[in-house]
Parts: C-alpha cells; sequence; structure tokens
C-alpha cells in the first residue's frame, strides 16, 4: 500500500513544483494553500472550487492531517489539553488556555526534549524526535477546527509546549511563517510567541531572519552555578552569553523580551536573586513572568508558597522590573507549565 505523504510538511516552494509537474495552472497554488490554511475543511473532498478530479489526485497522494486527536482533558478552569497521535505511533500534547478576551494554544515542537530542565517533567522524560512543521501547523489547524465550532476564535499561539523550539530550527521557523503569513494561517506577530532555553547560536541566527516575533526566555535563575544546576544547557552557554544574545537582537519599538522565572522553593526567590537579575537584564527592555513551580511525582522540588512569590515580585518591581506572577492553568489534568509528557501510543 502507498505511503501518503502528509502536504503540510510540504514547502510552498515543493507544493508549486509538484503543482507545476502535473501541469496544473500557476493560480491552483494559491487556491490549495487557501484550503489548507484558511479553511477549517476535514477532507480533499471538501475543497469545492478545485476540479474533482485534481481531488481524487492529491487523494492519491497526500494525507491531509499528519495528526489525530485521540484523548481530551477539560479542566475547572476552561483549560483543555488535547493528546495526538502522529503517524508513526507517537503522542504529544497541547493546550488550550482560556483568559477572559484570549484564546491561546501552547503548541509542542518535539516528542521529548533534550534539554533535560531539571524542574520539567517533559525534559525528564527524554527526547524521541522532533516534529514536522505539518505536525506543528495541524495542532494549530485541529484546534481552530474545534474552537471555531464552539462559535469562538483561536487568538494567540505559543510555542511552549513539549520540546525547545529552536533544537528543532528548520522545522519551527517553517510553522511559524505559515502562522503568520497571509497566505498562511494569517496570525498577527504580536500574537505570536515562542520560548527558548537560550540556545545562544540559534538566537543570534533568528536575529536575522527578519521575523517580528516575540521571544521569551526561559531564564530561572540569576547565576551560573544555581542556572546549571537547573538547566544544563546552561553549562554550555553561560547567563551571559544568553544576555548579551539578547542585546544583539533587534527588538521592535514597543516590544519587550519576557522572562520566563520558575520559582523554586528555597532556590532562586530570595532578595540577592532580585539584585542579580535587575543587574543582569539592566538596559533590556523585558517583562519578567514568575511562574510558581508545578510539582510532578518524583519532583525534586517543591512549590513556594504564594506569599514567597509576591513577595519576589514585590522585590523585582522595587528595582524598576515589570513583573507578573502567571497562574497555573489545567494543573489537575497536568496540562499547565512543566508537565506535559510524551507517550508511545500503544
Amino acid at each position: 500500500m502507498k505511503t501518503l505523504r502528509p502536504i503540510k510538511d510540504l514547502y510552498r516552494e515543493e507544493l508549486a513544483q509538484w503543482l507545476q509537474e502535473r501541469g496544473e495552472p500557476s493560480y491552483r497554488l494559491d487556491q490549495l494553500e487557501g484550503w489548507l490554511y484558511r479553511h477549517d475543511v476535514a477532507s480533499f473532498h471538501d475543497m469545492t472550487n478545485l476540479p474533482k478530479t485534481f481531488r481524487e489526485v492529491l487523494l492519491g497522494e497526500f494525507c491531509l492531517f499528519s495528526l489525530e486527536e485521540v484523548a481530551r482533558e477539560e479542566a475547572l478552569d476552561g483549560t483543555t489539553k488535547f493528546l495526538f497521535s502522529t503517524l508513526d505511533g507517537e503522542r504529544v500534547e497541547a493546550v488550550l488556555i482560556p483568559d477572559r478576551d484570549r484564546l491561546t494554544l501552547c503548541v509542542s515542537t518535539q516528542v521529548g526534549c533534550r534539554m533535560g530542565c531539571r524542574f520539567c517533567l517533559t525534559g525528564r522524560q527524554g527526547f524521541r524526535r522532533n516534529l514536522t512543521r505539518g505536525e506543528m501547523l495541524d495542532q494549530v489547524l485541529l484546534v481552530r477546527r474545534e474552537v471555531r465550532n464552539q462559535g469562538r476564535e483561536l487568538t494567540n499561539v505559543v510555542f511552549m509546549g513539549m520540546g525547545e523550539p529552536l533544537d528543532n530550527y528548520e522545522e519551527s521557523l517553517a510553522a511559524l511563517r505559515v502562522l503568520i503569513s497571509d497566505k498562511g494561517l494569517g496570525f498577527s506577530h504580536r500574537k505570536v510567541t515562542l520560548s527558548t532555553v537560550g540556545l545562544v547560536p540559534q538566537v543570534r541566527r533568528l536575529a536575522r531572519e527578519g521575523l517580528d516575533l516575540t521571544l521569551a526566555l526561559s531564564l530561572n535563575a540569576t547565576d551560573d552555578e544555581t542556572r546549571s544546576l537547573l538547566m544544563p544547557i546552561n553549562r554550555r552557554y553561560s547567563l551571559e552569553e544568553v544576555v548579551a544574545a539578547l542585546r544583539g537582537y533587534p527588538l521592535p519599538p514597543r516590544k519587550r523580551f519576557t522572562l520566563e522565572y520558575v520559582v523554586l522553593e528555597g532556590v532562586n526567590h530570595s532578595p540577592q536573586d532580585a539584585r542579580r537579575l535587575a543587574r543582569l537584564v539592566e538596559g533590556l527592555r523585558v517583562k519578567v513572568n514568575l511562574i510558581p513551580f508545578n510539582p510532578f511525582p518524583g519532583a525534586e522540588f517543591e512549590r513556594p508558597s504564594e506569599r514567597e512569590v509576591l513577595e519576589f515580585q514585590a522585590q523585582l518591581r522595587q528595582l524598576g522590573l515589570s513583573t507578573f506572577i502567571r497562574q497555573s492553568r489545567g494543573q489537575e489534568i497536568s496540562a499547565a507549565c512543566g508537565l506535559l509528557r510524551w507517550r508511545r501510543g500503544a
């Protein structure tokens, strides 16, 4: 039996060449991509302005989706976790987070993660493989279809799920380009965020791409000894190198970097940490998101008290840093920050 290729894994240039080889008119590319990215169709049969014979060709060459939803859980706060199966039987998770006038999807970029952050369940499970651009886009498209069926609209996309996006650079950037393209999903660049642990060469490369995205850095410590303990990647790229990469990043006017900071009981929230953080990012336009640690079975760390997090926030604000506390969403369904995990299909 012929193996069908996921059509969204093809770059625009590849799809254009495939169409040209079959003698299709030049306008067919825009028609096809319109159906792939702007209409919520479930089958090639639904692409009604394409010739029936051409739809049959598509059916014989490609599969429309590279993922299948196999489970869904909803928390009391409305957060929904989607479990998807890939064509090769891996399982990945994406999380839909409602918040007043926003509806944000947290997308995964890898099955597992190579970074090994000790406070993150995904990292403790190890790495299986990179996701393709089509698998990232299909998380967005499948969830968007469900959202629209409920009369709502997906407003924001964050690459903060399973995996390190810049460790899967080519595929992540290809998916991001489709997300913000007028010929793709058409998201505003202001509504798309990429989060990284700070892979310095890739951050510098991203700075040259010309993508006006929101960049978030997973910081989590203010000195190299502590950050190396929490995040092995810091042994390769020190805090000084990571912050230097941010200083060389062309930040558009009115935009700020987001610093994500998981607060761990007794580890990284002292007054000295507050002062070191202020010195570290002096002169940079940043906002700090404090994320109280979300415990999981076998975790080495504990969640700080609410009072401790509020005190740390107050210390940072006194030092002039715009600081917010990010409320954990979907904890009871393991959908909160650091709790996503890959599972092999049966």
